[in-house]
């Protein structure tokens, strides 16, 4: 795909075609509508993604593929495990601050209409995400920061963490910030708890 969207013509109807889905939906929106807001003709869409279906499944393959880049960078560096665990929810938290359009349109696909979630098999994206967040965990609980055992429970919490905080956010009810990454593992690691 990053050959694709070295074309400057097949990444304006990726951006113009995420901002489209993201703001009217998948279904409601047309390929004509998408050439216009890309400045480029129909014959274009074809020529890069042959329909439709094709440009949403290379945008989110683009976006995900670039995402994935930046986590598998964060999981490489030597860091403890706290400030691992820390990079790991900033970089999620960040790219979605960074990609808000996108960032709606895989939301609205992961949790909307049944009829939608055959559009792009989202669970062949998400899986290298989920083993890379795998790898951290195991690696704090190696360091002793997490409770051996714990491991998939603690996934599966800071993708719930990340995921509520990006959808308030994309809500304007929350605002993505460093800060907030610190606090979701603090929380994830110390508990709610009144020592």
């Amino acid at each position: 795909m990053t050959s694709l969207v070295e074309s400057a013509i097949a990444s304006k109807l990726l951006n113009a075609a995420v901002r489209l889905f993201a703001h009217k939906g998948y279904p409601a929106t047309s390929t004509r509508e998408i050439v216009e807001a890309a400045g480029v003709t129909k014959p274009m869409l074809y020529y890069y993604f042959q329909s439709k279906e094709g440009l949403l499944a290379a945008a989110i393959g683009h976006f995900l593929d670039e995402f994935y880049e930046r986590l598998r960078q964060v999981v490489a560096e030597p860091l403890p495990a706290y400030r691992q665990l820390v990079e790991v929810v900033w970089t999620h938290l960040d790219f979605c601050q960074q990609h808000k359009p996108f960032a709606r349109l895989f939301y609205a696909l992961y949790f909307g209409p049944d009829d939608q979630k055959g559009l792009v098999d989202l669970q062949k994206y998400t899986q290298g995400g989920h083993e890379l967040l795998m790898q951290v965990v195991a690696q704090a609980t190696a360091a002793g920061s997490v409770l051996p055992g714990c491991e998939d429970d603690m996934v599966m919490t800071l993708h719930g963490m990340i995921n509520i905080w990006v959808m308030a956010a994309l809500n304007d009810e929350a605002e993505l910030n460093y800060e907030l990454a610190e606090r979701i593992v603090e929380n994830m690691l110390r508990g709610f708890h009144k020592p």
